[in-house]
Parts: C-alpha cells; sequence; structure tokens
C-alpha cells in the first residue's frame, strides 16, 4: 500500500504579519496555501496513491470561511473520484471543526475521533484521535488502539513529540514509547519542520507545512509518500510548496548616489528569481545614508519590474562608524544591556506577553528563538536615526 502524507495546510491562514507589510505577498501566501493542497491531490492522483492521509490542521482556525470548506471537499472529492480514500484527524487550531455541518462527506473521507479511532482500508487498519479542545497539555498515546495482530497499523498523531523550540508543546509524547506501541508507520503533524524517526522496522514521518507562510517555516514545502510492505516502510519526499523565502545581503556602502542604490537593488534583487516559483525575500541592507522607509521605497519601484519576487522585509545594517562620537558611546551602552542576563529575562516576559494577546500570525515570529534577531533590529534602527543625527 502507498500513502500519500500531509498535515498542517492551514487553509484559511490569514498571514496577517506578512499582509501588513506586504498586502500582495499577503494575498499570494494565501493562495499558495491552496495551490499547494490543489498539488497534493495531484500527485496523489499521478502516483497512484491507495490512501490520502492528513495528520491534523488542514485549517487554520474552527470557523473557516464557506469557501474554504467547500475548497477541500472539492478537493478530497478528485481524490475519491480516483478511489483514493482520505483519512484525517484535527489538531490544535481547527480542534473544533465539525466537518459533517454542511452534509456527509461520503463513504471515502475518515476522520478519526475517539468514538471511531479506527478504520480498516484494504486489509490495513489506520488509528487516530482528533483534538476536541485547542490544547491538549498531554500525550495522547495511551488512549491509542492496541496494534490489529497480523495486520498493518497506521497511526494519525497531531503532537510536538519530545518538543520544539518552535512549537508550543501539545500532546507532547515520548518518542521511545510511540515508537514501541506496536504500530508500523506513524503520521505526524504539528511541527512544520519535516523530519523522520527510525526504530527496527517502525517508522514516523513529520511531512513537514507543504507551503511554508513565514521565514521561521523555510524548511517546509513537502509531503512523504510512503510505502508499506515487508520490513521498514519505505519513503520519499516531494516538494509541493511554490512560494519560498530567501534571504539576500547586499553592501551598498559604496553607491555614491541614489542611481547606484538602485542599480545595485536590481541586479541582487533578479538574482532571486525562480522559473517557476514565487520569491519572499527579505533583504538585509549595509548602510548608512538611507533610513529604512526610502530603502523600502526603492525597492518596491525596482520589484515592479521583476515578476515572481516580493518584499517580506527590509533589515538595514549601518557599518561601524564615528567611533569617538557620544551617539557610539550611548549605542555600545545599549549592547552591553542587551546581553545582561536580566535584560534577556525581563525581554522574554515581555515577549511571551506580547504573544498570547497578539493574532497568531504575528505570533508565530515571536518566537524566544526571534529575540535576538528583532533586538538587533531595532539597535540597528536606532544606530542609523542617531547617525543622521550627527551627520554633516
Amino acid at each position: 500500500m502507498r500513502l500519500l502524507v500531509s498535515a498542517d495546510i492551514h487553509l484559511g491562514s490569514p498571514i496577517r504579519s506578512a499582509a501588513m507589510r506586504n498586502p500582495e505577498l499577503g494575498d499570494r501566501l494565501k493562495q499558495a496555501s491552496r495551490d499547494a493542497f490543489v498539488r497534493i491531490v495531484d500527485l496523489a492522483i499521478s502516483k497512484n496513491i491507495d490512501v490520502l492521509v492528513l495528520a491534523g490542521d488542514i485549517f487554520d482556525n474552527d470557523q473557516p470561511d464557506l469557501k474554504s470548506r467547500a475548497f477541500l471537499v472539492a478537493q478530497l472529492a478528485r481524490a475519491a473520484e480516483a478511489n483514493i480514500p482520505t483519512v484525517l484527524i484535527r489538531g490544535n487550531h481547527d480542534a473544533l471543526l465539525d466537518h459533517r455541518a454542511h452534509g456527509d462527506l461520503g463513504p471515502t473521507i475518515h476522520l478519526l475521533h475517539k468514538g471511531a479511532p479506527s478504520v480498516e482500508i484494504e486489509g490495513v487498519w489506520f488509528h487516530g484521535l482528533s483534538f476536541d479542545v485547542s490544547h491538549v497539555s498531554k500525550s495522547f498515546l495511551p488512549d491509542y488502539p492496541a496494534p490489529v495482530p497480523g495486520r498493518k497499523n497506521v497511526g494519525l498523531m497531531h503532537t510536538s513529540l519530545d518538543g520544539s523550540p518552535q512549537h508550543d508543546p501539545y500532546a507532547p509524547c515520548s518518542e521511545q514509547e510511540l515508537m514501541a506501541h506496536g504500530y508500523d508507520l506513524w503520521c505526524l503533524g504539528h511541527i512544520h519542520t519535516p523530519f523522520e524517526r527510525t526504530s527496527d522496522l517502525v517508522r514516523a514521518v513529520m511531512p513537514g507545512i507543504p507551503q511554508p507562510r513565514h521565514f521561521g517555516e523555510r524548511a517546509g514545502g513537502t509531503i512523504v509518500i510512503v510505502e508499506l510492505g515487508n520490513g521498514t516502510p519505505a519513503i520519499e519526499r516531494h516538494e509541493v510548496g511554490q512560494l519560498t523565502f530567501k534571504q539576500c545581503s547586499l553592501d551598498l556602502s559604496e553607491c555614491s548616489n541614489v542611481q547606484e542604490v538602485l542599480s545595485a537593488l536590481r541586479t541582487g534583487l533578479q538574482g532571486m528569481q525562480h522559473p517557476e516559483d514565487i520569491t519572499a525575500v527579505r533583504l538585509q541592507l549595509i548602510t548608512g545614508h538611507h533610513t529604512t522607509d526610502v530603502l523600502t521605497s526603492f525597492t518596491n519601484e525596482v520589484l515592479e519590474n521583476i515578476d515572481r519576487v516580493f518584499l517580506d522585509k527590509i533589515k538595514v545594517v549601518v557599518p561601524g562608524q564615528h567611533a569617538d562620537s557620544r551617539a557610539d558611546d550611548l549605542l555600545r551602552l545599549m549592547q552591553e544591556e542587551l546581553r545582561e542576563p536580566s535584560f534577556q529575562f525581563a525581554s522574554k516576559q515581555i515577549l511571551e506577553e506580547l504573544r498570547t494577546v497578539l493574532p497568531r500570525e504575528i505570533a508565530d515570529e515571536l518566537a524566544e528563538v526571534a529575540l535576538n534577531d528583532l533586538l538587533e533590529e531595532a539597535i540597528n534602527e536606532v544606530t542609523l536615526s542617531l547617525h543622521a543625527g550627527t551627520t554633516q
């Protein structure tokens, strides 16, 4: 049996942070998640897949718009018409979603949950439990059915597993206990970075987010095709995302006029083009002559004539200058303060408070791992302003 395994499609994700910086990029990102799912179904059909497996967070929230619901049903119907059944579970994002609110999904679409945790398809048993609240702090594993003897057993679970620095602990589960449960294959969701684990003849796969939504998810963009046979399940990864995130660093400090700045931006951004994919670029610009707002305007003007490349964010780095100025004395003191443990601790507390009140898409970019980048960006902005004020 051949399975196509995916998770964390996040249909209907608002993409707020990107949309606030660049509305057109935000619109592209929303469409990219839908396009990725179309490619998933296309791949399942072209590869003669036996079962489509979706391990949670198909939607980004519990109340998707009717258009998103209709889109999912239409795509799963395409799979059904090609004799490909779907097995799915709900994740923490779409925990309370009633998939059958607008009618029965059909005999080939199997939503696994506590009341119906297992289904048999062509002699293979699939087991899964759905989230029914948005946050579960204990392991689901003790509630999973025992494996059916003499048959292949596949588990679907939405879990942070042993933990990931970029993901909150949802339904955490010991990797060792998971692999020892008796199933042949685990299809996992929740962590957006793809990986797999193998223990004896058991394999667990985290397919990753099929279409990354921001720079913190650059490692995603894939699904997994698994072949169940004699021995350890064989896997192959396939790319389905078509919107990629890239970083570009340009030194503009030697540019003597605006024309040279525009020329350097044009050359660098043209190098980001891909013949098929859309690219979101995060620029790091080394210069002491222009503010971020001015450089953003220049960049957007250049991008008007470069297809499939969009600006995500600009970071300005000011080269060292005015070493004996009072402005640099202040900046040195600020840099020293940033390294103080007490400052770091207080900053992390503030960051966590912000994450609890901000929209999810913005909160995603305020993970603790991003703290140093955020502080560095703030220092660079202050540096640029101070030096602009001291330049004669």
